[in-house]
């Protein structure tokens, strides 16, 4: 996963942190045909043990290198940073947010978010 690499080629200078936020496309509620031909068929978790069993497949299946955090049942980082379904954002040591790509499938810029890195912590190794 391109993810990993560019973490992998920053991580003695930033930290990487996934956050699992709530399901975008739970078979309860709005499913697509994408998951459904890739045998992603989950309900929407009702506990925080049932939201991080679902991150857990989400982290294997997905092969993160990097940790996982669990958002709240309340979907607190989700409402904060709007990140439904998916999101990357680059946030510096004062907590400020210096980039973040565009809510959404067509926003996910991997090498959009590399550059920001880039320019924050000086190029990669």
């Amino acid at each position: 996963m391109r993810l990993n690499e560019i973490a992998t080629q920053f991580n003695d200078r930033m930290d990487f942190y996934c956050v699992y936020i709530q399901e975008a496309h739970p078979d309860d509620g709005w499913q697509v045909q994408h998951n459904l031909d890739d045998d992603i068929i989950l309900n929407t978790p009702n506990t925080i043990e049932e939201r991080a069993d679902i991150a857990e497949v989400c982290a294997l299946r997905l092969n993160m290198a990097m940790p996982m955090l669990l958002d709240d049942m309340t979907d607190q980082a989700d409402k904060l940073y709007n990140a439904l379904p998916e999101r990357l954002y680059v946030i510096d040591g004062q907590g400020i947010v210096r980039f973040k790509t565009v809510a959404g499938s067509r926003g996910f810029e991997p090498e959009a978010w590399a550059d920001a890195i880039a320019d924050l912590v000086g190029p990669p190794d």
